[in-house]
Order: structure tokens, then sequence, then C-alpha cells
């Protein structure tokens, strides 16, 4: 879902009501019940996962 180098830094700081793809991303996330998964590269992994527990968001990294 996010495959490119920069994407999780796109996400924590591009603005969804300007950006296609994060408005796109932010749909497919929000719009899940239970389960959201994210592929992304390794390099990615950390920096999401601080994004996504500094809003209080549970990670599960696999």
């Amino acid at each position: 879902m996010l495959p490119y180098t920069g994407s999780v830094q796109r996400w924590a700081t591009s603005d969804p009501a300007t950006d296609e793809v994060l408005r796109i991303w932010y749909v497919a996330v929000t719009r899940s019940l239970r389960l959201a998964a994210i592929a992304l590269l390794e390099e990615g992994i950390d920096a999401l996962a601080h994004l996504l527990a500094a809003r209080r968001v549970p990670v599960r990294i696999v």
C-alpha cells in the first residue's frame, strides 16, 4: 500500500485535502472495521509505527 520511499513522511506531513493519494489511503484505512494491513518498505516500518502509536492506533508488525 505504501510502496515508495518517503511514503510515511508524505502520510505524516501532506494535506489530504490537496493530495488525492492520501485521500485514497484515508478512505481505505478508516473504512476498515477491525483490521487494516499496510505493506511498506522495511525502512519505513519504524516511522509508521511511531506515527500510528502517537495517535493511539494499535500496531502489530509481522
